[in-house]
């Protein structure tokens, strides 16, 4: 018998246990499901054996890593779904997260209505027959002999460049993948998906928010899709769309050619987006994007397009037309919301940009933090026949912002970092991972915070994107994504050391493995190659765009 603490209670429990005989137990009790397990502080698998003295802590999907756990498992049924129905010479991969969808194309082949249908009508047969999912380890050469039988070459060459003596695989009734992190214990746990066709591949969607039952089929926003679907159709052009890809590219010594023809492209890509800024005659440009995605180094690269092409750009910012510190709002937990439309002063923002694109003098604002309140320069100025107002910042796509748009006409620019590389057809590398690595950096560099303090607030930060810049994304005239395609390989050497001191008592413990295990399969590089104007130097540092 083994004595453990379950939900604060201790108990005796046969030593053969696994946490999901306990959760079963769970379930009698509250008519809850427990989907996985806290233990000790590390999240696992309800597969998994209980031990002596465990402290368990049974978690739903209103737990961040359960609901990551919720889409892995999915997308691993649907995998294996298409697998059945369309055979194993299909190459059917994982292309993009949008929202709380992840889009799925089929190399060669676009699906059809009546394939989907059957595809949604195996995926439905695979949950009700509650299977069982089985983790097996195999020596690397047992594993890459898996590979090479089931067309896994991106798995194969992945694991080339990791050192692993052993390498575990996951399966669902005897079809095969590599995951890299957490799954439920059985396919009957997703209870709740929508599967259709959309554009030329499926579109699984999965709840929002911590509401399981919360699945109803939004459309994805247009243009969002588009930058995402260029943006890795491109990389696959350039056989770099896998992780095993680009280290294979480093590993031939072509990590150089890849950093010059990756900046070349996103210079050729701002350069066209301040075409569009002229074409459009609008004197007033609005770039808005969430933190991290490098919308300074954007904004600082598009006015030296402008002014190559005679165009004189006219700075405003954002953070000086904040309300006065008493008319601030505030969060539910008493903390000042400065990232609210309503923290901002909009009566005056409208007014002053009124008059700037009317030819008047105006005195500008300059927000005193310290003391929470504006204070105003005893020179007034004006904008030229060719100045065109720039302002950045969140809440620039925000609706709200303009109150008079018969009259002031903006050309909306949005910035995001989108992932283009992906571990393999079946893994994803999140988005919001790319931006938590480079913000962990940047505060470390620039604001003295230690990589716990930013992991410790990611979730909050999330939140506010979510309330104040992603309902807004479809605003804007041109997406821009920052993401390079090279970009983990150099994060890597700067974050993982800052990672490593995370002890394992700590709250953020397991997200900070999670980001490590990740990083681990890439190959890191010197940086010296790196063009000074490169967005990623605002966040490693040695910028020329005076943005450190």
């Amino acid at each position: 018998m083994l004595s453990v603490t379950i939900e604060n209670k201790k108990e005796v429990i046969p030593d053969t246990s696994t946490y999901y005989d306990l959760a079963l137990e769970y379930e009698k009790k509250y008519n809850k499901i427990p989907m996985m397990v806290n233990v000790n502080g590390e999240i696992k698998e309800l597969r998994r054996h209980a031990k002596e003295s465990d402290n368990i802590t049974f978690l739903f999907y209103n737990d961040e890593s359960v609901a990551d756990a919720y889409a892995r498992t999915a997308i691993f049924i649907l995998l294996k779904s298409i697998y059945e129905v369309c055979g194993k010479d299909v190459d059917a991969a994982m292309k993009f997260r949008i929202h709380h969808a992840y889009y799925f194309e089929l190399e060669g082949k676009e699906v059809s209505n009546e394939m989907a249908d059957k595809i949604r009508e195996t995926f439905d047969a695979n949950v009700n027959s509650k299977i069982k999912i089985l983790k097996n380890s195999y020596s690397k050469k047992d594993a890459y002999n898996i590979f090479e039988k089931e067309k896994m070459y991106d798995t194969k060459l992945l694991f080339k460049y990791v050192y692993r003596k052993v390498i575990n695989l996951r399966s669902i009734d005897g079809y095969i993948r590599y995951i890299n992190d957490p799954l439920l214990y059985d396919t009957s746990y997703i209870k709740y998906y929508d599967i259709r066709k959309y554009k030329r591949g499926l579109l699984l969607t999965l709840p929002y928010s911590n509401d399981i039952k919360n699945i109803s089929y939004v459309k994805p926003a247009e243009k969002l899709f588009n930058i995402h679907n260029d943006s890795v159709n491109w990389a696959k052009k350039l056989k770099i769309n896998t992780v095993g890809k680009l280290n294979q590219a480093i590993s031939d010594n072509r990590f150089d050619d890849l950093v010059i023809m990756t900046e070349s492209l996103q210079d050729k890509q701002i350069g066209d987006i301040a075409d569009e800024v002229i074409k459009s005659k609008c004197r007033l440009l609005l770039i808005d994007g969430p933190t991290s995605s490098g919308k300074t180094s954007f904004a600082k690269r598009l006015i030296y397009h402008l002014r190559a092409l005679e165009y004189n750009p006219f700075p405003l910012s954002c953070d000086d037309f904040f309300k006065e510190r008493e008319k601030t709002p505030k969060k539910p937990d008493g903390t000042y919301d400065f990232e609210s439309i309503d923290a901002i002063d909009i009566k005056l923002f409208n007014k002053i940009v009124d008059d700037l694109l009317s030819g008047k003098e105006v005195v500008l604002p300059k927000f005193d933090f310290a003391n929470g309140k504006k204070l105003y320069n005893d020179k007034a100025v004006n904008m030229k026949k060719n100045d065109i107002l720039i302002m950045e910042g969140i809440n620039c796509l925000n609706p709200k912002l303009l109150t008079n748009k018969e009259d002031i006409k903006a050309f909306k620019i949005y910035v995001s970092a989108l992932t283009e590389v992906s571990i393999d057809g079946a893994n994803r590398i999140a988005t919001s991972d790319l931006r938590l690595i480079r913000r962990i950096i940047r505060d470390a560099r620039t604001r003295g915070y230690n990589s716990e303090d930013t992991l410790r607030i990611w979730k909050n930060v999330r939140l506010g994107e979510e309330k104040n810049i992603f309902p807004f994304q479809e605003e804007a005239n041109i997406f821009f994504n920052s993401a390079l395609i090279y970009e983990f390989s150099v994060i890597k050497s700067k974050v993982l050391p800052m990672l490593y001191k995370i002890n394992e008592d700590s709250d953020v413990y397991n997200l900070a493995q999670r980001i490590i295990k990740t990083l681990n399969f890439f190959l890191d590089v010197e940086t010296d190659c790196i063009p000074s104007y490169s967005i990623i130097r605002e966040f490693i540092g040695k910028s020329s765009l005076n943005v450190n």
